[in-house]
């Protein structure tokens, strides 16, 4: 694929039909239409339950090292060399960003330096902030926790981000409970200390937002709703942190 080109998770079901090492798995009274390009993700999933791979070739994918070659092969075999290293470094990034997700969840103490975990540099970065992400628009089900809006594409773009309450450049701290799903429009206002989280967990607005020539529509609706919150209790945001947003970011 040259630079620039775009792909599609559902090519590879239309792609690799006859290569042997993949098998398609129709949905009972799916009407497939052989040789049929499927280019649609709502399509593939109006047709298909997924896909099943070799057996050899899966056990070959558990082990590491056969894994990143055949990653490898990949790569050199079927994209530009400028953009080759890049995916590389992508695929590496993945891996341990799901990694870290997962410690993230595991983890038992409320606060605690978690990015020691993945070293520093720009690769530690990405991996933090993308095993952050991960993590937090998971426990939120990719629900703002203010607003509740919930959007996605058929490819899986999500509307919410995964904020800090205190900004990890002053606490360190990854854990969950230092985490709120937000949209971008709530994550600019809880930035921006128009809004904030209560002692109850309720929304609070500043009273700024009715200030000037503002129109804030809808957000001056949100003020003392209880915000959105994950299913354990475990992972709900940290009265800490909250505290200390109230405290040195909420605009009186």
């Amino acid at each position: 694929m040259p630079l620039g080109s775009k792909g599609l998770i559902a090519y590879p079901f239309y792609h690799l039909e006859s290569d042997g090492f993949w098998q398609l798995l129709a949905k009972p009274g799916a009407e497939i239409v052989p040789g049929k390009v499927i280019s649609s993700l709502s399509r593939l999933r109006d047709l298909y339950l997924g896909a099943s791979l070799d057996e050899e070739l899966w056990a070959l994918l558990l082990q590491r090292e056969s894994r990143e070659r055949l990653r490898a092969v990949l790569i050199g075999s079927y994209f530009a060399p400028e953009i080759g290293v890049m995916l590389a470094e992508q695929g590496r990034v993945n891996y341990e960003a799901k990694r870290y997700s997962d410690k993230l969840l595991e983890a038992a103490e409320e606060l605690g330096d978690y990015a020691k975990k993945v070293g520093g540099g720009e690769h530690g970065r990405r991996v933090r902030d993308q095993g952050f992400r991960k993590a937090i628009v998971g426990l939120y089900q990719h629900r703002c926790a203010l607003c509740g809006l919930r959007m996605l594409t058929p490819e899986g773009h999500t509307a919410v981000d995964a904020a800090h309450i205190h900004p990890w450049s002053e606490s360190g701290n990854d854990h969950p409970t230092n985490g709120l799903a937000l949209c971008r429009l709530c994550h600019w206002g809880f930035d921006e200390g128009l809004m904030s989280v209560g002692r109850k967990y309720e929304v609070l607005i500043s009273s700024q937002v009715r200030g000037g020539n503002n129109f804030p529509g809808h957000v001056l609706t949100l003020s003392e709703r209880g915000i959105f919150r994950p299913e354990e209790g475990r992972f709900w945001p940290s009265q800490e942190c909250l505290a200390w947003h109230r405290g040195k970011v909420l605009r009186r």
